[in-house]
């Protein structure tokens, strides 16, 4: 037991590799979650995109609609003068 290669032997074996193979597990699951965050963000921008330009044809459409009811009310007005006449 006081031989150096022994105790070398159970250093290596119960301290050293464990915590070797505990790094290298560690390293390789936070690379994978990276990747993960990583394809996270770029659904949530794609939907963030598509979000906007929903909202900027909604807002196109609503513009339609309120130029047209405008131009409906004028016309309407326009009548209701030349009836009062």
């Amino acid at each position: 037991m006081n031989d150096p290669l022994f105790l070398l032997d159970a250093i290596m074996q119960y301290l050293i590799v464990p915590a070797v193979v505990w790094l290298w597990m560690l390293h390789k699951t936070q690379g994978l979650q990276s990747t993960d965050i990583a394809v996270l963000r770029a659904e949530a921008n794609a939907r963030d995109v598509s979000r906007k330009e929903e909202r900027e044809a909604t807002a196109a459409q609503l513009d339609q609609i309120l130029q047209m009811l405008q131009t409906i009310n004028g016309r309407i007005d326009g009548m209701m003068s030349k009836g009062d006449k």
